[in-house]
């Protein structure tokens, strides 16, 4: 399989993808995925979460190793990706959490229903055209004083190209245009950063922490 622009591609064309791509290698990527992890930027958003905290995570995959951590800080936790392979690893990793099979741009939670939101390496695989709004409905499923942590890319990414074998899109805009949907939506930034995961091959990702 060769590379293409995703120009031209609509959100659920691309959801569909995704969503394909993540069934055929759930396993597979798990695995990797549960060997890292920038453990010091999510450190920072625990901090900021009282005890027993409510929190989500988007695209949350196999439930590691976001939705893990947060059960052992003893969170309520909930986790919801579209991926039901992925679900079916979650239900094994973290049977404690509440998961829920769905399409996050499709869903909806209540307002002022989390304290915390964490997503990484998620809205990377959501069509660009759909942050503005995305960001908008998380902070509006947020309690006030309620925190953000999301992982996006270093850099401008359209893309649909071979991964691990399969299918798979991507698309999201450069990190100011990032950060600057993150406060239309009406978040204070806390910080944003640039970081290279450890132990993975010089992937790097462009954190934001912001309160409501």
């Amino acid at each position: 399989m060769g590379s293409e622009r995703t120009h031209g591609k609509s959100p659920e064309e691309q959801g569909k993808i995704v969503r394909n791509g993540y069934d055929k290698i759930a396993r597979q990527y798990v695995q990797e995925r549960e060997q890292f992890c920038n453990d010091k930027e999510v450190q920072e958003f625990i901090n900021l979460l009282p005890e027993k905290a409510k929190v989500l995570d988007i695209g949350c995959g196999g439930g590691v190793p976001i939705l893990k951590m947060m059960l052992e800080k003893g969170f309520i936790a909930t986790g919801i990706d579209f991926s039901k392979s992925m679900l079916e690893l979650a239900k094994k990793n973290v049977p404690e959490a509440e998961l829920i099979y769905g399409d996050v741009t499709k869903t909806d939670f209540e307002s002022n229903s989390f304290d915390g939101i964490i997503s990484t390496y998620a809205i990377i695989h959501i069509h660009k055209s759909l942050h503005p709004v995305m960001y908008k409905r998380i902070y509006n499923w947020l309690k006030p004083g309620g925190v953000m942590l999301m992982g996006t890319s270093h850099s401008e990414w359209e893309e649909i190209a071979e991964y691990h074998g399969v299918e798979m899109a991507w698309s999201h805009p450069a990190p100011p245009a990032s950060l600057q949907m993150v406060k239309n939506a009406g978040f204070e930034v806390i910080f944003d950063r640039l970081v290279s995961i450890p132990h993975s091959d010089n992937e790097i990702v462009y954190w934001i922490l912001a309160r409501k």
